[in-house]
């Protein structure tokens, strides 16, 4: 190799790590601004918030504190009327049998997901949620259901949790058809991963839907399940039946 080839050699050498720096140094500094101070910890943000409560950080209630409000008892579903669906759901906190193991978790009415609820379009469904023995509190949340601001079930922002030994009621009219779930909004990093959830079927008005399977998939610790079972799911079915599933 000649002193002229060489010195071309190195030109390219130096020309590829400038270009590689003007690439790299920018992404490196954006990198760097983004990240967290060492010394920033999450249990310094914010404050707990327990709706209404006794003890509860004034004006961080549910009573307006700096001007006119809507009040949520404005928001909510249907008072008055025979519900067309109607059951009680019971939250424990007990173990969970699943693939042989026994997990620590929650239940509705004893089982783990909570019973399916049914309706058709047009319904109106009334759930009481009773607390026997959650210790942080829980609500009901119906999770792209569309329900009146009150009967969300967001503690802190539409309802305050239900206490352990207290109760709420839910009354909202079903408008669209589909497969929902409902589940805590409380603590529900813990609750729901802890077993407290469950399905709610709205039907078409008057259909005919043939073979139907609801699957809730869910790990319970290191173990996947469907419908609580750590078994496959098999639902029969005769010959050209049209068959639908959910998950």
């Amino acid at each position: 190799m000649t002193e002229r080839e060489a010195l071309g050699r190195r030109r390219r050498v130096v020309a590829a790590v400038v270009a590689s720096l003007l690439v790299l140094g920018p992404l490196a500094w954006f990198w760097w601004t983004s990240l967290v101070p060492a010394n920033a910890s999450v249990m310094d943000m914010g404050y707990p918030d327990t709706g209404g409560a006794p003890g509860a950080t004034p004006g961080h209630g549910h009573t307006p504190t700096d001007g006119p409000g809507v009040s949520l008892a404005t928001l909510a579903g249907p008072s008055g009327g025979d519900p067309d669906v109607a059951l009680t759901l019971t939250a424990d906190t007990g173990p969970i049998e699943v693939g042989g193991r026994t997990l620590d978790g929650y239940t509705l009415n004893g089982t783990s997901p909570g019973p399916t609820i049914e309706a058709e379009v047009g319904d109106l469904v009334e759930v009481t949620l009773v607390n026997r023995s959650v210790p942080d509190g829980t609500t009901l949340h119906w999770h792209g259901v569309d329900v009146p601001n009150a009967e969300d079930g967001v503690a802190g922002v539409t309802q305050d949790a239900v206490p352990p030994g207290g109760s709420h009621v839910y009354r909202f009219v079903v408008e669209d058809a589909g497969t929902y779930w409902y589940h805590s909004h409380q603590v529900s990093h813990a609750q729901v991963r802890g077993g407290l959830f469950g399905a709610l079927v709205v039907h078409p008005p008057g259909s005919d839907e043939g073979a139907q399977a609801v699957a809730a998939v869910h790990t319970y610790g290191a173990v996947p399940t469907i419908n609580g079972s750590a078994e496959s799911l098999r639902v029969p079915a005769n010959p050209a039946t049209r068959c639908g599933s959910a998950s």
